[in-house]
């Protein structure tokens, strides 16, 4: 894989990307927790596919009306190779996100999701689609101290909660390489990548929730449930959407670590959201931990910044370099050497 670049031009967007992304991945975490841990719909992995129905529907839709969005066209086999990875990714982490609510305080999971760049960064070197950078590894090191640090201090964790939370962030920081490969690499448009995305991730989680909570979906005392909170799940499918939406906005315009690093400000706002709204305790440990963590995301923006202006001007020098070296211009020259002079 080769790495992801992006111009100048592209910030403005994914400011208008990633400050849309705080927004409506706010209100989904505070409307999920309030479904899965407030009412007796105990189906937190059916309620994290929600979002993905929803967008799929919309994709559609918006494709048959305009079959230019439709930028890119996938056989089954090509489907199957490079989309289906990824909606097992995505689907692993939205079901294991959502059942940490059942064992985590909202705040904490928040703090933990602090960890998730680390993971993220680590991914995308691995996998070529970004560069080690020591600036980088070393913010990145502040943000998982602080994170440790925070943990340290949450005093009703369980190890199965750490456990889903840890396999999240893992899934995720693997959709992030698929995901950022054809969208800012391959340039996939938006509704082309949904379209592709969400039936491979409803493939794979609606699978999980059958395995896991088929009695608890289907218990007739259910259809109560809906009825009552109907809204929530507009909300959920709606909001989830819209994420998925503007995240892939985000990755086009800023790359999938981006995503991962603005989704710290969104902690911020949840983190004080579950204090007053569920009386989450938050220890001055877990203040202080996620007070380094935050410290370590604002220095990981800085070194980021500073980073892609040396991978744009890398890659600008290749192409100069590669486009000397062609064979057509290296005919060209040879010409004008052995032209008659005037």
């Amino acid at each position: 894989m080769q790495l992801s670049t992006y111009g100048e031009d592209s910030a403005l967007y994914a400011a208008a990307y990633s400050a849309a992304y705080l927004l409506v991945a706010t209100v989904l975490i505070l409307a999920n927790k309030h479904l899965i841990t407030e009412t007796t719909l105990n189906c937190p992995i059916f309620i994290s596919s929600l979002g993905s129905w929803f967008g799929w529907l919309v994709a559609a839709i918006a494709i048959a009306h305009d079959p230019k969005k439709m930028s890119h066209r996938l056989t089954l086999g090509e489907w199957c190779a490079n989309i289906l990875p990824i909606g097992f990714c995505t689907a692993l982490s939205l079901a294991a996100a959502n059942v940490a609510y059942s064992y985590l305080s909202l705040s904490f999971i928040q703090m933990l999701k602090a960890f998730a760049p680390v993971v993220c960064y680590a991914t995308l070197v691995a996998f070529g689609l970004d560069r080690f950078s020591g600036r980088i590894a070393t913010t990145l090191s502040v943000v998982m101290i602080g994170c440790f640090v925070a943990a340290w201090g949450e005093a009703h964790v369980t190890a199965f909660g750490l456990g889903c939370m840890l396999t999240a962030e893992v899934a995720e920081a693997f959709r992030s390489v698929g995901v950022q490969y054809l969208i800012a690499n391959r340039k996939f448009s938006l509704f082309n990548g949904m379209y592709y995305f969400s039936p491979a991730t409803l493939v794979f989680i609606m699978g999980l929730s059958l395995v896991f909570e088929r009695e608890e979906l289907f218990r007739y005392e259910n259809g109560s449930v809906f009825a009552k909170y109907w809204y929530l799940i507009v909300i959920c499918a709606t909001f989830g959407f819209a994420v998925n939406y503007v995240c892939l906005g985000v990755v086009r315009h800023a790359g999938s670590l981006m995503v991962k690093t603005m989704s710290q400000l969104k902690n911020v706002a949840v983190i004080v959201a579950a204090m007053f709204m569920y009386g989450d305790e938050v220890s001055t440990l877990e203040c202080v931990g996620y007070a380094v963590a935050t410290a370590g995301f604002i220095g990981f923006n800085l070194a980021k910044a500073r980073d892609n202006v040396q991978v744009r001007e890398l890659v600008a020098r290749r192409d100069a370099e590669s486009d000397a070296r062609s064979p057509e211009r290296v005919s060209l020259l040879r010409q004008k050497s052995n032209a008659p002079p005037l």
